[in-house]
């Protein structure tokens, strides 16, 4: 039997999924994957971590196409050759260059990612020599997938990954056999086919398993998820540093700008158009999401009870809103007393590391409803 992965194996670019992944990866190593092919998300906390979770968990990412910019060298092991019941395998992978390749670490090449149909045209033969039947696990989605194998001689096998769809049925483009399961995890399909004298699939059947609740959890790997979880709970706490969620009142809530704008819809329109309203893409921008430092002044209530966090509901309080200046929308108070809070927080954040040459004057004019 071969174990194969379409690639987008780790999650995305924040400290927390960071560390799920790292448990994922962890969990993984005992499924006994023969080839993983590398996906844009698998770089998204920099090849350095890629390259500690291949070591740690053997875990065996492979990539034909993608290369270091500085060196001019794959990041990755083109491709591998496995034996099953005596038949030699040859499994290539390669991404798509639309792609974009976005990661955590500030230490990262920038990366080419070549042709790749090129890129198999010369490689296909150089593994076909090694290997009876040859296997791409094809990172570009559904529709270039197919493109490319109408341009490529030598493919016995085609996982398509980047994909949204399960290929529940038997599908050949000319001669390749075209296999494919559904993202994140929830379906695992299964090719069982008989390989002929010269490597080609003479015959196959396609079967598609959903992992849904009516697949019994493992017990040894539930109670692994439960540990982490509790771990998890305390690592969330811990990214926060010295910014806990100490001020402010469990009885209050945050109501988001929507609330604002049903009454505020000139103020709303003004702070919409403004650089608030991009607060966290900036960040996002410098990889800097998850940077507590900065979060304290890019999101609402960072440091308030019920204040923002990447998990729903909380996570829709990202920017600077409405609350972020005036404060809990359910303390809601028309004396005065909010605005003169709007006014004072600016300070806050408008300090002199960050906004040396703040004015209120001078800024006021630029946001004032």
């Amino acid at each position: 039997m071969l174990n194969l992965d379409g690639g987008d194996l780790f999650g995305q670019r924040e400290m927390v999924e960071k560390e799920q992944t790292r448990f994922l990866c962890e969990v993984s190593s005992s499924f006994g994957i023969d080839a993983i092919g590398l996906g844009e998300r698998d770089l998204n906390y920099g090849i350095q971590f890629l390259r500690d979770m291949m070591t740690t968990y053997k875990l065996p990412f492979i990539n034909a196409n993608v290369k270091d910019s500085r060196t001019g060298d794959l990041i990755l092991p083109p491709y591998v050759i496995v034996e099953r019941g005596g038949v030699r395998f040859g499994i290539v992978s390669v991404l798509d260059p639309q792609q974009k390749i976005v990661t955590m670490s500030q230490h990262d090449p920038e990366y080419i990612v070549e042709d790749p149909l090129v890129t198999l045209r010369r490689l296909v033969p150089e593994i076909r020599k090694q290997a009876d039947t040859v296997i791409l696990i094809s990172h570009l989605g559904d529709n270039l997938t197919e493109e490319l194998l109408k341009e490529l001689e030598g493919v016995d096998i085609c996982l398509v990954g980047h994909t949204y769809r399960n290929y529940s049925t038997e599908r050949v483009v000319l001669h390749t056999v075209l296999l494919g399961a559904g993202h994140e995890g929830r379906f695992i399909g299964r090719c069982d086919a008989t390989i002929g004298s010269k490597g080609e699939v003479s015959s196959f059947s396609i079967g598609m398993t959903s992992l849904d609740d009516k697949i019994a959890d493992d017990p040894v790997v539930a109670e692994k998820v439960s540990q982490f979880k509790e771990h998890l709970k305390e690592f969330r706490t811990s990214l926060r540093g010295e910014h806990q969620q100490t001020k402010g009142s469990d009885q209050e809530q945050f109501l988001t700008e929507r609330s604002c704008q049903k009454c505020h819809q000139d103020s709303w329109k003004v702070v919409k158009a403004s650089a608030h309203e991009n607060a966290m893409a900036s960040l996002r921008s410098k990889g800097q999401g998850f940077n507590p430092d900065c979060l304290v002044c890019h999101v609402v209530g960072y440091e308030y009870k019920n204040g923002y966090d990447d998990l729903p509901p909380y996570n829709t309080l990202s920017n600077v809103q409405c609350e972020a200046c005036h404060g809990y929308g359910t303390m809601h108070a028309r004396d005065g007393s909010m605005l003169k809070r709007a006014r004072e927080s600016c300070v806050g954040c408008h300090d002199q590391e960050n906004s040396p040459n703040f004015d209120y004057a001078v800024y006021w004019e630029k946001i004032k409803h």
